[in-house]
């Protein structure tokens, strides 16, 4: 299997899912991280900053990632982190 365009640094290759050999074959000196992990049991509803087993939950998580946003601004926290 090949990628249908060019892989450049700094990009993310996503390959389907199967459960056959990968070969890598570079065509210029390369380095490259291969992340692999056996199917999670359960579908899973992805959000900008979490995954979650429903969207219930992703709903909550992201609403308490947005309060501890809002609270680390108004302390100052964020605006120095951004310097």
């Amino acid at each position: 299997m090949t990628t249908p365009e060019r892989v450049s640094a700094g990009e993310v290759a996503v390959f389907e899912e199967g459960d056959q050999a990968i070969a890598f074959e570079a065509l210029s000196d390369a380095g490259f991280i291969l992340g692999s992990a056996v199917k999670h049991p359960y579908d899973l509803v992805t959000g900008h900053y979490s995954v979650h087993t429903n969207a219930d939950a992703l709903r909550i998580g992201e609403s308490n990632i947005a309060d501890i946003g809002r609270r680390l601004h108004s302390q100052g926290v964020l605006a120095a982190a951004r310097r």
